[in-house]
């Protein structure tokens, strides 16, 4: 028997609100098929589910489609493992589904959660750390360049609620910021300006962002994609590991007809 952590029973139920079904879905043996719908505590990416989507904890992996995509998604579910969803070859069949009605696959992601007790062991020297909080946060939407920290969005549902600056005087390093994806869970994203990587700045920003988020009654989570290495080995070294997979739809731009 697999003895799941708390953060992993979390993100479980998180997903379960997400993808409309239990989360011991994630934990079974076989893949699951459900029908999207606007759950109360859903992570607000969208206003509307998207037309295909799909996550898995490393067993079982459940779908989320649309009426019009059912019926290859339960094809899929039926005839590949929970991990094999996600392989480039099924990626690539399932796109040409999704492209007969509009859609293609335009988010997959890995996530990462924080290995509880917490502890980093991320250290800062010759610069300090700086935490914004609430309105206080706006004040860093002047700085360019942070857009994976930053939804430079003070305002909304899903918003900035936490930053984290790297000063050296009165230069920006680098920031952490975390949105409130949803009631519980908040999103790490992290940017560090070209001059200053290599210095271990954004693994102290990670870890301090990190500290607060759990200081706050959030859930910390990290996300990144299969291709970005540095990204994946920060994530190591700020004391998270991987705990779900993720990918979804979107709506192919339209052609311009002149």
């Amino acid at each position: 028997m697999i003895i799941r952590s708390e953060m992993e029973l979390a993100a479980a139920k998180q997903l379960a609100t997400d993808l409309n079904c239990s989360p011991e879905d994630f934990f079974g043996s076989e893949n699951k098929v459900t029908v999207p719908k606007n759950n109360e505590g859903r992570r607000l990416f969208t206003d509307e589910p998207p037309l295909f989507r799909a996550a898995s904890m490393g067993m079982s992996a459940v779908i989320a489609a649309d009426s019009a995509v059912a019926p290859y998604a339960k094809l899929l579910a039926e005839q590949r493992g929970g991990a094999e969803i996600f392989e480039a070859a099924a990626v690539s069949a399932l796109n040409r589904e999704l492209f007969t009605h509009g859609c293609c696959i335009g988010h997959q992601s890995q996530y990462y959660l924080p290995i509880t007790p917490y502890r980093s062991g991320a250290r800062h020297e010759g610069y300090s750390l700086r935490v914004f909080e609430g309105s206080e946060i706006s004040e860093l939407y002047s700085c360019e360049g942070f857009s994976n920290a930053l939804l430079y969005r003070s305002d909304g549902a899903r918003r900035d609620i936490l930053a984290v600056c790297a000063v050296n005087g009165r230069r920006i390093m680098g920031i952490a910021g975390a949105s409130n994806d949803s009631p519980v869970m908040a999103q790490i994203g992290i940017d560090v300006l070209p001059e200053f990587r290599g210095m271990g700045v954004g693994a102290a920003l990670v870890s301090a962002c990190a500290a607060e988020l759990l200081g706050a009654g959030y859930i910390p989570y990290y996300g990144t994609w299969s291709g970005n290495i540095i990204s994946q080995r920060l994530a190591a070294k700020c004391g998270f590991f991987p705990a779900w997979c993720e990918m979804s739809s979107v709506k192919l731009p339209e052609v311009r007809k002149d």
